[in-house]
């Protein structure tokens, strides 16, 4: 199965964002469904964020010993 390229895939995901966000815009901010889907939204990019710090340390640290490792060699 051959997916849309990537430019598609970005303008599709850019379409339903704006979509969502004027339908939960058009409920009100009081309305449940909208409390609910912010705050499933705010959980997954907390989550999101959350993960790529607990990346960025080891990431770091692989990265400067591979570069001392590569120095030695030559």
């Amino acid at each position: 199965m051959k997916f849309p390229s990537l430019n598609i895939q970005i303008l599709l995901g850019a379409f339903f964002g704006v979509a969502i966000g004027l339908y939960f815009h058009a409920l009100g901010p009081e309305h449940q469904v909208t409390q609910s889907g912010l705050y499933a939204a705010s959980l997954a990019g907390t989550l999101f964020i959350d993960l790529l710090k607990m990346i960025l340390i080891p990431l770091v640290f692989c990265s400067i010993t591979v570069g001392i490792a590569n120095l030695r060699q030559h």
